[in-house]
């Protein structure tokens, strides 16, 4: 489906470097989504349908055996519950987090790997954002930052709430604004810089040459907080 941020200038940016690298895919990367749809298939005979984001190598298709898996889970809490998604709250996060770390990666992983659920969302509470949009969402507002950028497994479990959101591009456009705040603190985390280097040296390490038109395009996306001060003060002047 269409992303819902598809047509932002950042969100384009970001795609066509990710796009870039994964026409270089590592069968490391395939490997694990392929585990996360296994998990997913699990998961659901064991009463809970859950759908992932990958975030990182394995979104870019760079990962390696030593690469950690980070991902957004979306998971239905029990009981109805309509808050954040939280442990103390969701008790069918911590379940799920120890049936992926504890038991599937275990039993079914050749060489099981670290992974982290970076962000968690409550498919419960976000279909109550849907059903009464405001752009200070923050729920929603993620779901559509992760659907634009993302890259997932068990997508059928998200049409749903992806097809609502496309609905309803008032609301798509009202939150927009919103992604420059969220680039900028993106990419003046260093952790983002050194996964960018580190992407770019292993696809060099592998005799790929980085055209010059794609590292401008990396430099762009990595150096958006300062062209951004640049603007304000050519502004200011």
């Amino acid at each position: 489906m269409r992303p819902p941020f598809a047509d932002h200038a950042l969100i384009k940016q970001f795609n066509e470097i990710k796009r870039y690298f994964r026409t270089y895919e590592t069968g490391v990367s395939r490997d694990r989504m392929r585990d996360f749809r296994r998990f997913a298939r699990m998961l659901l005979h064991a009463g809970y349908d859950v759908a992932f984001d990958f975030v990182g190598s394995v979104n870019f298709g760079v990962a390696e055996s030593a690469s950690d898996v980070d991902f957004v889970l979306y998971i239905r809490c029990e009981n109805g519950y309509t808050g954040d998604c939280d442990p103390k709250n969701c008790h069918t996060l911590p379940q799920i987090e120890n049936l992926i770390l504890k038991t599937l990666m275990t039993e079914y992983v050749k060489e099981p790997y670290n992974t982290q659920v970076i962000d968690c969302i409550n498919l419960g509470q976000l279909e109550i954002e849907l059903q009464k949009p405001v752009p200070e969402s923050s729920v929603a507002f993620r779901f559509a930052f992760y659907r634009s950028i993302c890259r997932g497994v068990n997508l059928r479990v998200l049409r749903p709430f992806h097809r609502a959101l496309l609905q309803n591009q008032a609301l798509i456009e009202a939150m927009q604004p919103e992604l420059d705040n969220v680039f900028q603190g993106l990419t003046r985390s260093l952790p983002h810089q050194l996964s960018f280097e580190k992407y770019r040296v292993r696809l060099g390490s592998s005799g790929v040459h980085i055209p010059v038109s794609l590292m401008e395009k990396i430099q762009n996306h990595l150096h958006y907080v300062d062209q951004q001060r640049a603007e304000e003060t050519d502004c200011d002047g």
